[in-house]
């Protein structure tokens, strides 16, 4: 990392990052916040079941804006040639999680209302078009990570800081599910699996060639795995089938 004299952290590089981390929470509360409202706003109880095209397009949106914000990071690290050819590996991908919610998801034994907590997540009762949605939020989460990595990166700091950082930062936001009225095993369950994630992320980003289309996967496949099991962990007990 820069340092100053003294072998202090350099002001500017503390700056850099800390400006980024700002715009990104602003970014991620703003979103979320004028998402709440949509839903309220049309009277719908679950948003991307409810309007799935308007809301893929309206986290589009926010991952546009994003990668505007962050356009130097992205087109010094990514070449015209080299987008297009992530976004052509991205397609079969995006198909096999596409498979997944139609044809794989149906299959799966519907969570009990019984077993289900009294604030179920959206998803418990999700039908496909529920992911539509999702995939464009996922790529929103992970433009707005790789900014804040590769600023970090950028201005110096190494990768076990970076991992620290993000762990917090992503583990952090997901706290917030809990003032939406989510469980306390929820909320648990998703800070944690966040902070861990946060963690790996860097590495992706930094080490491994082609990060995005692995933390894209890994990002999207929680949410498949997560799903598939909570389907079967909260189905029907055989006495309320009869």
């Amino acid at each position: 990392m820069e340092k100053s004299q003294g072998g202090l952290p350099d002001p500017n590089a503390l700056a850099r990052v800390g400006r980024a981390a700002l715009i990104i929470a602003v970014l991620w509360l703003v979103s979320s916040q004028g998402y709440y409202m949509l839903v309220a706003q049309l009277g719908l109880e679950n948003g991307y079941d409810g309007a799935p095209v308007l809301f893929t397009a309206y986290y589009l949106g926010w991952a546009a804006l994003s990668l505007w914000l962050f356009r130097g990071l992205f087109t010094e690290a990514l070449s015209h040639r080299t987008a297009a050819r992530e976004g052509l590996v991205m397609l079969p991908i995006l198909a096999g999680f596409a498979l997944f919610v139609v044809y794989v998801l149906p299959l799966l034994p519907s969570v009990s209302k019984l077993r289900a907590p009294s604030e179920a997540p959206d998803f418990m009762f999700a039908s496909a078009w529920y992911y539509l949605p999702k995939s464009a939020d996922i790529l929103f989460q992970q433009v707005l990570a790789a900014g804040l990595i590769l600023t970090a990166a950028r201005a110096g700091f190494g990768l076990m800081r970076i991992a620290i950082g993000m762990a917090l930062a992503f583990g952090g936001f997901h706290l917030l599910l809990a003032f939406d009225g989510y469980t306390p095993t929820y909320v648990t369950r998703f800070t944690l699996s966040a902070t861990a994630f946060g963690a790996l992320l860097p590495y992706l980003y930094l080490r491994v060639n082609n990060g995005f289309r692995w933390a894209y996967s890994l990002h999207w496949g929680f949410y498949a795995l997560d799903a598939t099991l909570t389907h079967f962990l909260l189905a029907a007990p055989p006495w309320a089938q009869s």
